[in-house]
């Protein structure tokens, strides 16, 4: 699905992406990524280094989204490198994670859209808390969290909660705490962010308890896919093929700002 996000006074957009192993060229005391690195098994030059910037950042200004929520950054350097090419008026925030890969959370906004207060760090999440207008809203970006219900337990009791979840969610159970999938009907309808065994895998949701209308997908254009029909990576079986990401991005827009 191809999507053009008009922004307006009475609209809101967030998009999450993965963007797939996002190392930068130079060896990491705290954690392995020896291979990431100009000498290592992937032969990471900075010159393969900016074209995947330049790629990312190609996506994420496609989307046109005031709020981008990503995984899979090594650290705050590549996040400003993104920031500093994009076309979009981003600020951003950036939490290192615990993840052994070394690879950590971010999210990229337009500080005159959401206006973030509170950031808490999470075991293989990122919770940021601000406000959209005059509605509060609670962003938490999530990969592989096993203690994902503990963070909404005490949010989802929190009055006039808004509750947007962003990644790979585990064995959540959605109902139980008030959340509905918005990427259902796609997943229902075939339709994946990733190519897992030959078909279309939903590997990322977008989970809320945000009652407004809403349109939910996963975000693709032509030059996103290979001749093959999958996601264009950076890698295709150890070979550089210099493309983008393994995932496709997933998005959610509100067509009035939201309030409970």
């Amino acid at each position: 699905m191809q999507v053009t996000y008009s922004q307006n006074d009475k609209s809101f957009g967030i998009a999450f992406y993965n963007v797939d192993n996002l190392y930068d060229t130079l060896p990491s005391p705290s954690h392995n990524d020896k291979a990431y690195t100009p000498h290592g098994s992937m032969g990471w030059s900075r010159e393969r280094y900016r074209r995947k910037i330049a790629n990312i950042t190609q996506v994420i200004d496609s989307m046109s989204m005031p709020v981008v929520a990503l995984y899979g950054v090594e650290n705050e350097q590549v996040v400003r490198d993104i920031v500093r090419l994009s076309n979009n008026d981003y600020a951003y925030l950036h939490k290192n994670s615990s993840d052994s890969n070394g690879l950590d959370f971010a999210l990229l906004y337009q500080g005159d859209r959401f206006f973030p207060n509170k950031i808490t760090p999470w075991q293989g999440a990122l919770c940021i808390e601000g406000e959209v207008g005059l509605s509060p809203l609670t962003i938490i970006i999530s990969h592989g969290c096993k203690s994902l219900g503990v963070l909404l337990n005490n949010k989802t009791k929190e009055q006039d909660s808004n509750i947007i979840i962003l990644g790979s969610v585990g064995k959540l159970n959605f109902k139980k705490l008030g959340l509905h999938n918005t990427l259902r009907d796609a997943e229902r309808q075939g339709r994946g962010n990733r190519i897992v065994q030959s078909k279309w895998k939903m590997q990322d949701y977008i989970v809320t308890n945000i009652e407004a209308a809403q349109h939910s997908d996963v975000y693709v254009r032509g030059w996103m896919i290979d001749s093959s029909g999958k996601p264009k990576a950076c890698y295709k079986d150890g070979k550089y093929i210099g493309g983008y990401s393994s995932w496709l991005p997933i998005f959610i827009y509100f067509d009035k700002i939201f309030a409970h």
